[in-house]
């Protein structure tokens, strides 16, 4: 019984350590784990699923938590200064840039080249709006959202159609100035998404009431 008895204490004493709180370089540990120092990870295994997270540290008591990874919310708008850029897009279509942002949550629009950036995979919903300055004649009116990955620019979504002037009952009808369109899209970390004009007269978007936003849904 009494070796019984001295079996069964050791195990129970074995076993305290892994109920007890560690401390390294810490005499007084306030949790499971307290290391009073820096540490280095060799490796990190990647995520098996598209639910991403950052480690951060509880700025009261530096205690290791978890938040959701910033999602991307992104809203610009045109007027003075929305313009068509040089920059050709693929065949027929033009950049456009918008002057003016109106919140960028994660700074992932690069104001500088005029485009999105994804800062992590994700499906992504994307609109734009352009309303030209005036009502004139133009060919072909279009504009579009491109997406950029691997080195390719694709067209993705676009409202393209001929302006048209008819007469009914003896009144003129014209065509409004007004395209958009909008779509979902799946993005890899590091895809752009550009936003594009096609016009036989560019000039009409110059100073244009347009607007763009971007968020990231999944």
């Amino acid at each position: 019984m009494r070796n019984y008895l001295l079996l069964l204490t050791m195990f129970f004493l074995s076993s305290l350590p892994s109920l007890a709180q560690v401390g390294i370089n810490e005499t007084e540990p306030k949790a499971i784990l307290h290391v009073n120092g820096d540490a280095i990870i060799e490796s990190v295994p990647k995520l098996s699923t598209s639910l991403q997270k950052i480690l951060t540290l509880n700025a009261s008591n530096n205690r290791i938590e978890y938040v959701e990874a910033e999602k991307s919310f992104v809203k610009g708008f045109g007027g003075a200064g929305f313009s068509v850029l040089g920059t050709t897009l693929i065949s027929g279509w033009n950049q456009v840039s918008f002057p003016n942002l109106e919140f960028d949550e994660n700074t992932d629009y690069n104001t500088t080249n005029q485009y999105f950036v994804a800062p992590m995979n994700g499906i992504y919903n994307v609109a734009v709006y352009v309303k030209m300055t005036s009502l004139v004649n133009v060919s072909n009116l279009g504009v579009g959202i491109f997406k950029y990955t691997g080195g390719t620019t694709t067209l993705i979504a676009d409202e393209s159609y001929e302006s048209l002037s008819v007469t009914i009952l003896g009144i003129g009808v014209t065509s409004p100035p007004v395209r958009n369109t909008q779509t979902l899209v799946k993005l890899n970390a590091g895809d752009r998404i550009y936003f594009g004009i096609r016009s036989s007269n560019l000039v009409v978007f110059n100073n244009a009431e347009a607007q763009f936003s971007i968020f990231q849904v999944k």
